[in-house]
């Protein structure tokens, strides 16, 4: 999708992009002999800034510099990244004693889209800043307003991570009603006894440190997996629902 986007280059919005994906410039090498063209005319100087950014452009994603796309794309496209970065997405999902200005950080799950591991308070917490990579990109829901503010607060430092929060891009296709709500809309099913939330996960937590209950930790552990696990097929449907609304549909991700 990304060698589709025209709408990070100066002076050109995503209504304007639409226009040129009218008149049958679908991609920047074609967009490219276009304002080959138009440079030819001295007084074009429009044309040689979007011929040069096009080609920077082309640089950085050779370069693998995904910073620069955060920077030029609008916020509500950079959905389009996601096929391009996938090796760097993180998956985050927290866990924490309650809601309040006192209470903290209890599990913090992790997954790339191979492995999954767990953080638990007590035990390994410690070690989530310590094998946190600066070309991780956040992957969350409601994550941006919850789970990284948390966390900055229970390790006491800013995580300067790029950040896609699905909330907000499921929000733009219409989908609401929190993670499970997002989840059951887009028929993503989970794997657990019964139905937990929120408020179960921490009574759960309680559970298990005042009474050394192992059943309620291991429900709690499994009830964060499916949290962080679920968000990449939540953001490869999200992505695939953004992609129908352009004229790229055949570049819809398998849901595997």
């Amino acid at each position: 999708m990304l060698e589709h986007t025209f709408c990070h280059l100066p002076g050109i919005d995503v209504i304007e992009e639409g226009k040129l994906w009218d008149q049958g410039i679908l991609h920047w090498d074609e967009f490219r002999e276009v304002l080959k063209e138009k440079v030819k005319s001295p007084s074009d100087m429009h044309s040689r800034l979007l011929l040069d950014s096009l080609d920077f452009s082309r640089k950085e994603m050779g370069r693998k510099n995904w910073d620069y796309f955060f920077f030029a794309l609008p916020n509500q496209q950079k959905w389009r990244l996601f096929p391009i970065i996938r090796e760097n997405l993180l998956y985050l999902d927290i866990e924490t004693s309650g809601l309040g200005s006192g209470d903290f950080v209890t599990v913090v799950g992790t997954y790339d889209g191979k492995d999954f591991k767990t953080y638990l308070r007590g035990r390994n917490m410690d070690d989530f800043p310590e094998e946190l990579s600066s070309s991780h990109v956040f992957v969350t829901y409601n994550g941006a307003a919850f789970d990284v503010p948390f966390l900055e607060r229970e390790f006491g430092k800013k995580f300067k991570n790029r950040h896609l929060d699905l909330m907000y891009i499921l929000r733009s296709l219409g989908i609401k009603g929190g993670l499970k709500g997002c989840e059951k809309a887009l028929g993503i099913k989970r794997d657990l006894p019964y139905e937990v939330n929120g408020a179960d996960a921490v009574r759960l937590w309680w559970q298990y440190v005042q009474y050394d209950d192992q059943d309620a930790l291991d429900l709690l552990l499994k009830y964060n997996r499916e949290d962080v696990v679920n968000l990449e097929l939540l953001f490869i449907k999200a992505y695939n629902l953004k992609i129908k609304e352009t004229r790229f549909f055949g570049e819809v991700i398998p849901e595997v």
